[in-house]
């Protein structure tokens, strides 16, 4: 942005170190968004902080950030092309992603967003653009050597894991059934009762066109045959540093819900109550018994929707798991969940097909969720 004198590489989001706590030096693109040539969202973020999107905050600060609208903005990508932008819009003090909802899935923006205050600041700034142009650019200048430097406040620092010692057991081991044809299950009838809004999801309203916001959200998850059974709420609801809650499972919010092509994913800690026997099943031959099982999750639209899982991806450090193969029209399941204690980069998934829908209960589809602040002390 030579307005405002902001010239930053750009890197995966995907590499911020844990707790998630994003890398100076450096702007991070969300990596479930899409990227400047599709349709959709590109969202980039950085620190308010000098060197990086400092600039985005002060402008903000002066009659709400209007001197910003107008101001034109270039991001590169590695094929050596460069996308400008316009900006059309400042949105200060967001706390979600409800800037995208008034954007049809066919139109491109970009989302440039910072934080308003120090570590911790749950509020954000978020500035929206336009595309304008397009063309090739040279490759050196396109591709600038990214240089990102780990500049976690103390508090976050403190809880440092020791570091993991190299070992052939933390490559990725992958168990997995043939990959499953996809069948789209039939759809059920419409619920008798319609279930109250809940708590574990942001909002249900449909943007004109199309939207970004599904009529429903998942509300609870269930493996019976490891007598997992938790209330669903939304990734968007953790507090800062970004470390979950406790008691609940979390539903990743750019990615897709149950009733949406794609894959809806869901995290949970492995702890006693949550996603822990996963872990332990895991941990016995490769966790090849979650082979088969049955995953149900229900929506807050009183649905269940069953899943059989095909596949378990041990030590893994991203989320491929969720695009890997994605067939057209496939609708799949990821249960995620830590494989050591706080800090702990690998982590353990596991990938389920959907096979039916039914109507649930509305009671039994929305239990109470009763998230629980369990950040460890000295984090």
């Amino acid at each position: 942005m030579p307005d405002l004198d902001i010239d930053l590489p750009v890197i995966s989001g995907d590499l911020q170190p844990p707790p998630s706590y994003p890398l100076c030096d450096v702007a991070a693109y969300v990596t479930r968004f899409e990227q400047p040539y599709e349709q959709g969202i590109t969202y980039i973020s950085a620190h308010a902080q000098e060197g990086m999107f400092l600039p985005l905050l002060e402008a903000s600060l002066q009659d709400d950030g209007r001197s910003m609208v107008g101001m034109h903005v270039d991001v590169y990508t590695n094929d050596a092309m460069r996308y400008g932008y316009t900006i059309e819009r400042v949105v200060r003090h967001a706390t979600d992603y409800e800037v995208i909802n008034s954007f049809s899935l066919t139109e491109r923006r970009l989302i440039l967003q910072t934080s308003e205050g120090p570590f911790g600041t749950t509020e954000k700034l978020q500035i929206v653009a336009v595309p304008l142009d397009e063309g090739p650019a040279d490759p050196a200048e396109a591709n600038p050597e990214p240089m990102p430097r780990d500049c976690r406040p103390d508090q976050l620092r403190s809880g440092d894991p020791p570091e993991p010692s190299e070992s052939p057991g933390s490559s990725p081991v992958v168990i997995a059934d043939p990959t499953p044809s996809f069948v789209p299950p039939s759809s059920p009838p419409a619920p008798a009762i319609t279930a109250p809004p809940s708590a574990s999801s942001p909002g249900t309203s449909t943007s004109p066109g199309g939207g970004f916001v599904p009529a429903a959200f998942a509300s609870r998850v269930v493996v019976a045959d490891l007598g997992i059974d938790l209330p669903v709420v939304s990734g968007d609801l953790q507090p800062p540093p970004n470390y979950p809650f406790c008691d609940v499972a979390a539903y990743v919010t750019f990615l897709s819900q149950p009733d949406e092509v794609g894959t809806t994913y869901i995290t949970a800690h492995a702890q006693e109550g949550m996603f822990l026997p996963i872990l332990d099943a895991s941990q016995r031959d490769d966790g090849v018994e979650m082979l088969g099982m049955t995953v149900d999750v229900y929506t807050t639209d009183a649905l269940r929707y069953s899943y059989r899982v095909w596949q378990v991806q041990r030590h893994i450090t991203d989320r491929v798991v969720a695009t890997d193969g994605l067939q057209p029209g496939e609708q799949r399941l990821v249960l995620q969940t830590s494989e050591g204690p706080y800090g702990s980069t690998e982590k353990l998934a596991i990938a389920a097909t959907l096979v039916s829908v039914e109507v649930a209960e509305a009671g039994e589809a929305t239990p109470v969720a009763r998230p629980r602040d369990c950040e460890p002390t000295g984090s």
